[in-house]
C-alpha cells in the first residue's frame, strides 16, 4: 500500500509518532493521524492509524500510548493463536503455558519447557496473523520437541503444511535485523 517500507526493520526504525508516519499492524501499512485528546488511545480507521493523546509534542508520550495499545492488541491475538496452536498440537499432549509478551531483539518467540513458559515478541503484533500463528505453533511444539530435529520440524509439517512460506515472509517482509 505505501511501497516498499520494509527495507528497515521495525526496530531500527526512527519514530517521531508524526501524522502522515506509516506504521504497522497485523501485517499492514497505516498512515498515522495524532489527534489531541483528553483521552488517550488509538483506533483503526481505514488506512488510519488514530492516536488520541493528551500531548502531542511529546515523543515519549505518544510513543507510550502506541506502545500500550500494541501490547493489548497483541495480548489479545496472541492468546488467541496460542489456543489455536494448543489445539492443533493436541496430539503431542501440550497445553496452555504461561505467555509473556516482551520486545525481543533478534527473535519472535521463546520457549521454556522447565518453567512452561511462552515468550512472544511484541513485534509480532506488527506481522500477519498467519505469521503469528505459525510462531505460535513453532514455540508450542517445543514443549514436545525441544529441538529443531527432524521430529520437530515432522510434527510442524503435519500440523501447518506451509509453515516455511510463513517463515519466509517473516524473514523476508518483517525481519527484526
Amino acid at each position: 500500500m505505501f511501497g516498499n517500507l520494509d527495507t528497515v526493520p521495525e526496530l531500527l526504525k526512527n519514530y517521531q509518532y508524526k501524522t502522515g508516519e506509516k506504521h504497522k499492524f497485523l501485517g499492514d501499512y497505516y498512515r498515522l493521524l495524532v489527534s489531541e485528546s483528553p483521552t488517550t488511545g488509538v483506533m483503526i480507521n481505514n488506512n488510519s492509524m488514530v492516536l488520541n493523546v493528551q500531548d502531542t509534542q511529546s515523543i515519549q508520550h505518544k510513543e507510550f500510548v502506541l506502545d500500550m495499545w500494541y501490547r493489548e492488541q497483541a495480548r489479545e491475538v496472541f492468546v488467541e493463536a496460542m489456543a489455536t496452536a494448543i489445539v492443533k498440537a493436541a496430539p503431542y499432549q501440550v497445553s496452555f503455558p504461561d505467555l509473556k509478551i516482551y520486545r525481543l531483539d533478534n527473535r519472535w518467540g521463546s520457549c521454556s519447557p522447565k518453567s512452561q513458559k511462552v515468550i512472544l515478541n511484541l513485534e509480532l503484533i506488527k506481522t500477519p496473523k498467519e505469521c503469528i500463528e505459525y510462531i505460535a505453533l513453532h514455540e508450542m511444539l517445543h514443549f514436545r520437541f525441544p529441538n529443531h530435529n527432524l521430529s520437530f520440524y515432522g510434527a510442524l509439517s503435519t500440523l501447518m503444511s506451509d509453515w516455511k512460506e510463513r517463515e519466509d515472509m517473516l524473514n523476508r517482509k518483517y525481519r527484526l535485523t
